[in-house]
């Protein structure tokens, strides 16, 4: 190797492999992201989910709220097309349609594959590892800036009816869920979340 050679391989070599440092570092594990989303304790966002059904014409598409806070409390509200309030908190799950004036409440523990979808939402958003691998087998993409988590349920029950669950966003923040469900129907729902306070 002549000197000139040299020199270039010792400038070159330690950039290769500051290089592959990076990208290695780069990559998210899933204990990571779930660190990450472990430690919001709170978070309101809007968001617009899409259903796609072979039952229905056209697309059904819902509006409204979604609200955290930990350790437990999840809440979505539907503002369009009608004023419905799901809310999970603590074992309970409570449905409240105002348009129709009724309201029900469901003990989580009394139907393992709902409490398994509760679950895909809550301990995600709590960043509850252990939580989802009693329920799912996890896969996780990408980096703290754009990153994909794949759950493929274990629960015989959920998994009649479900598919996958793929949830992506960035750092803290859930952006996008998408829901595959067995007979091909699945829901798409966009989330803008406001600043972590």
């Amino acid at each position: 190797m002549t000197s000139g050679a040299r020199g270039w391989a010792r400038v070159l070599v330690p950039l290769a492999l500051a290089a592959g440092a990076t990208c290695a570092a780069a990559a998210l594990t899933v204990t990571e992201l779930m660190q990450m989303l472990g430690s919001v304790q709170s978070a309101t966002a809007r968001y617009v989910e899409t259903r796609e059904s072979a039952l229905l014409k056209s697309p059904l598409v819902l509006q409204g709220t979604l609200s955290y806070r930990r350790p437990d409390r999840l809440e979505k509200h539907v503002l369009e097309p009608q004023d419905e309030r799901i809310t999970v908190e603590g074992g309970q799950l409570t449905l409240e349609n105002r348009s129709q004036n009724r309201s029900k409440r469901i003990p989580i523990a009394s139907a393992p594959g709902l409490a398994a979808l509760v679950e895909s939402i809550r301990a995600t958003r709590a960043g509850d590892l252990a939580a989802l691998k009693r329920h799912y087998v996890l896969q996780v993409e990408g980096s703290r800036e754009q990153w994909t988590l794949t759950l493929r349920p274990l629960d015989s029950q959920v998994a009649d009816y479900v598919t996958s669950i793929v949830v992506s966003g960035s750092e803290s923040r859930i952006a996008r869920i998408i829901v595959q469900e067995t007979g091909g129907d699945r829901s798409v729902t966009e989330i803008t979340e406001d600043k972590n306070p």
